[in-house]
């Protein structure tokens, strides 16, 4: 699956190789922004990135805002993503399309509005990312719709996608107890949870 997803990242990881400056933006909502943690994924995969292209200039810009559903996302896309003109962005949304009741079809076309808003101006490549599994009944069952369609979307219009749930899920079939990457009673990853994201990033470089 990630040699498949690695052609997503191809220019970005030329760039990377050859020393040259890569500005990422991680666009998203409290997932992305590192909701109650000293660091989220974009700080882990930042320091990666680092070690493995010691001679690029790196620049990661954290465009999450907790709370915020696609359309709020849709919203701000210009000022919070497209005016860096970033070589890379990754999207994150779903969890409070879900909770608050935004319905799949107008999730999905939020994100294909993303797409290709991004593709029009800067031409960024781009990564969808699912998020991690819930432990709140009904919401863990109900989320699980959202990360299907945003699978979908990435399809549809081409762009890579990163299966954050089913990297977790990995970790909890292979025994880490689910508790233990997420932050007690808030549905959010801690820090053992940001690293898994920032590890399924790398992957693809």
């Amino acid at each position: 699956m990630n040699e498949e997803q690695r052609k997503y990242v191809q220019r970005t990881r030329r760039d990377l190789e050859a020393g040259a400056d890569a500005t990422i933006v991680c666009f998203g909502d409290s997932i992305t922004a590192g909701y109650a943690v000293r660091r989220g994924f974009p700080s882990f995969w930042l320091e990666s990135l680092r070690q493995r292209f010691p001679d690029a200039r790196i620049e990661m810009i954290n465009s999450g805002i907790s709370g915020d559903t696609s359309l709020d996302g849709l919203a701000r896309l210009d000022w919070a993503v497209l005016s860096y003109e970033p070589d890379l962005v990754t999207i994150n949304f779903g969890i409070n399309d879900c909770v608050l009741g935004l319905g799949l079809e107008e999730f999905e076309l939020n994100l294909v509005q993303m797409v290709r808003r991004i593709r029009a101006g800067p031409d960024s490549e781009v990564l969808l990312l699912s998020s991690q599994p819930l432990e709140t009944p009904p919401y863990d069952r109900l989320v699980l719709d959202y990360y299907q369609a945003v699978k979908r979307v990435a399809g549809e219009m081409d762009v890579g996608f990163v299966d954050v749930y089913g990297a977790w899920m990995e970790r909890v079939h292979a025994g880490t107890p689910l508790s233990s990457l997420i932050l007690p009673g808030l549905d959010h990853p801690n820090e053992a949870g940001y690293r898994i994201i920032a590890e399924e990033l790398m992957r693809l470089f």
